[in-house]
């Protein structure tokens, strides 16, 4: 990268004499391009608006994210371009902070105090060495993946140094972990740890095994990365959700809380620590964590208000009544951004109500709530949420409709040990309503043997007829899954057999507009029902 007139720089820094003093440096050396942000929440917006040549960016940035905090979030979002020279500003007392990160690295660090050749040279030094990737990093700019990833293979076998040849190798491993590519993945990183036990290949990995549903694998292989780099905060954020994923929320909330003493000003983990708590039933506990989660994200452009809604469920859960007005205020204020949608501001109003003892008004709320059930922006969370207040409510009180509320979510989500072992606890309460969920848990079971029974008598299309009817109605993914693994058999069926299309492309397209597109199994779908579609569809 040569530094001239064209450079675009962001400063990160909240002391405005040192973000002049490295505006005057870059000058000097003819770099006139140059912003600044006093703080993480302006250099989030500011990233999101524009692509920056170099951030230098300061790692004590006082109230909210620190410098690796931001750092870690614009690149987990994916709102900083690869080819963004990051270079750290830290003092000594931080600087084995900001080198100890094992995955979110910035390109370079300068140690204060620094005299402007001393910035200057690093900067130069730094670009040196990501001018290597830069072939790779524009075709990214470009969105093209697949050239991206041909290209860093090419340049690990071009590579003239071991860490040239790393560089290339991690980068490639992420791209096509990202692309579902992931046996290539596991090949590449299998291939580097034959070489050196390095924790970013180890931890590219369980990642892809926690991917692919073996998260006692990926957890074993995460013990041992954070054995060798217990400052690797993502490994911990992985383990947890791991964790979660079988249902163990106390261990997880035990594996979060040493994340969170390491990056203490990261929102979006004081919110994972503070809902596990919360899941393992330790509301208490909870608040506190949540409520950093939400002073701390309140002004962040990536905060949500998942986090309220959380919050407001442990104040609730705990008898802390106090501010649960301004929650459910600061709530509705951004109900268009919520999980759930209507169904959670209702549950909202659901909780309160019955933390202030009025369980008729809870009711009312939760008679709204349940008319979003079987809508599709609703989630596993949600639904737990729903049926967390619903479960409040005594048979007098209106409470004898619950267990029939317990069905539907029992049909929509409790399609694996996990989500049924996770409603049953919930469901403790109210023993109609545990019975409830478990039957629902067998009908989803029969569903799936009997269409399984159907297409290994070669009646295919009357397994997914089925499939697509049963999905349609309660909305189950796995269900929904199942149909469209068939519904795409017949389609290439017909297309081996010279027929044309059928009934069975509506059927799937039926069930991939609600599906959730965030899931591996999905995004498969997807591209199978592209390959059949001809250049004009």
């Amino acid at each position: 990268m040569a530094f001239d007139e064209n450079t675009t720089v962001l400063i990160v820094e909240d002391a405005l004499t040192m973000a002049q003093g490295m505006r005057a440096i870059l000058a000097m050396a003819g770099v006139t391009q140059t912003e600044t942000a006093s703080n993480a929440s302006d250099a989030q917006g500011r990233l999101r608006g524009r692509r920056y040549d170099v951030v230098l960016c300061d790692y004590n940035l006082g109230h909210g994210m620190n410098g690796q905090e931001l750092l870690e979030a614009m690149r987990k979002t994916g709102a900083l371009s690869l080819s963004t020279l990051w270079v750290m500003i830290t003092g000594e007392r931080h600087y084995g902070q900001v080198m100890s990160a094992a995955e979110m690295t910035p390109d370079d660090y300068v140690l204060k105090p620094f005299t402007a050749q001393q910035l200057l040279d690093r900067l130069e030094a730094a670009a040196r060495r990501k001018a290597w990737l830069t072939p790779a990093h524009k075709l990214l700019d470009k969105g093209r993946a697949e050239q991206a990833i041909q290209t860093l293979l090419d340049l690990a076998q071009q590579a003239q140094s071991r860490q040239q040849r790393l560089d290339a190798l991690r980068l490639c491993g992420e791209l096509q972990t990202r692309e579902g590519q992931y046996e290539a993945a596991l090949e590449l990183y299998r291939a580097v740890l034959a070489q050196a036990d390095l924790p970013w290949a180890k931890m590219g990995v369980a990642r892809i095994l926690a991917e692919q549903g073996d998260g006692a694998g990926s957890s074993a292989l995460l013990d041992q990365v954070l054995a060798a780099a217990p400052r690797y905060t993502e490994a911990y954020d992985l383990l947890a959700q791991n964790l979660v994923d079988d249902g163990d929320y106390a261990q997880a909330s035990t594996v979060l809380e040493k994340a969170v003493a390491l990056s203490p000003r990261n929102f979006q983990r004081l919110h994972c620590f503070g809902t596990a708590l919360l899941r393992s039933g330790e509301a208490t506990r909870a608040v506190e964590p949540l409520q950093r989660a939400v002073d701390i994200g309140r002004n962040n452009s990536f905060f949500g208000p998942e986090a309220m809604v959380d919050l407001l469920q442990a104040r609730c859960v705990s008898g802390q009544t106090q501010q649960l007005d301004r929650l459910q205020s600061d709530i509705a204020a951004r109900q268009e951004e919520l999980a759930g949608g209507p169904l959670t501001m209702a549950v909202c109003r659901a909780l309160a109500a019955l933390a202030q003892q009025r369980p008729a008004q809870a009711l009312e709320q939760l008679r709204e709530a349940a008319q979003w059930l079987l809508a599709p922006e609703v989630d596993f969370n949600s639904a737990q949420r729903f049926l967390s207040a619903a479960v409040q409510l005594a048979p007098s009180e209106g409470g004898e409709q619950t267990p029939q509320w317990a069905r539907l979510i029992g049909l929509r989500f409790a399609d694996g040990r996990h989500e049924l072992g996770t409603l049953q606890e919930i469901a403790q309460a109210q023993p109609a309503c545990g019975e409830a969920i478990a039957q629902a848990y067998a009908e989803l079971q029969e569903h799936s043997r009997a269409a399984l029974a159907q297409a290994n008598q070669g009646e295919l299309e009357q397994a997914a007829r089925m499939l697509h009817r049963e999905a349609m109605r309660t909305l189950n993914s796995r269900l929904g899954h199942y149909g469209c693994a068939m519904l795409l058999r017949i389609a290439e069926n017909r297309r081996e057999a010279g027929q044309p299309r059928g009934w069975e492309m509506d059927s799937l397209d039926e069930l991939l507009a609600w599906l959730p597109q965030n899931n591996e199994r999905a995004r498969g779908f997807v591209k199978r029902r592209q390959a059949l579609l001809g250049p004009g569809d």
